[in-house]
């Protein structure tokens, strides 16, 4: 009787991962993008101060990552990181949220990392999507909407454009204060 049910229980099993359950999917094959970022922060800012960019990028959502091409992602980073300098520790706080109607489609959480460095404290503004679940959780859009929509890196003791000059160049999806296509 009892190899009965573990039988069952391991058809059942076999029969949502091949049927596509998305729970069992994301357990199975997670992908960076499918973890909320408050579970993925210490590898972010892992990737910053080692300057892993072409791990880093990955974390962007597909459509910015085609939008704008990870090449261009990985420079617009490398410009960015210029002054960062050894990381000592970091804090993490939520400081908003977009929403929708009818509980369907694309939540967009920002974090703020207050990364505190041997060249003085940074803050690293996250948009992260959830993605947009309007056509379903296994749809291609939720997938292509999933992760970082816009990083924006500047020193804490930013308060004018001057203050600015290190950043010159720096681009869209790493987004700087007044820098825009």
């Amino acid at each position: 009787m009892r190899k009965k049910y573990i039988a069952l229980v391991g058809v059942i099993f076999l029969a949502m991962v091949l049927v596509g359950c998305s729970p069992i999917q994301k357990i199975l094959y997670p992908t960076k993008r499918s973890y909320n970022f408050n579970q993925i922060a210490d590898r972010i800012v892992k990737d910053l101060e080692e300057r892993n960019n072409k791990d880093l990028v990955t974390y962007f959502t597909i459509n910015m990552r085609k939008s704008y091409g990870k090449t261009e992602i990985i420079e617009e980073l490398k410009k960015a990181e210029t002054g960062l300098g050894k990381v000592r520790n970091y804090k993490l706080d939520e400081v908003g949220k977009s929403g929708h109607r009818g509980g369907e489609g694309e939540t967009v959480t920002t974090w703020e990392l207050t990364i505190y460095t041997d060249q003085g404290a940074y803050c690293a503004c996250v948009d992260w999507s959830d993605g947009d679940d309007s056509k379903g959780l296994d749809s291609k859009l939720y997938r292509n909407t999933e992760g970082i929509k816009r990083l924006m890196l500047i020193p804490k003791e930013f308060d004018t454009v001057e203050n600015l000059s290190e950043f010159d160049g720096v681009d869209f999806p790493v987004l700087y204060p007044g820098i825009q296509r």
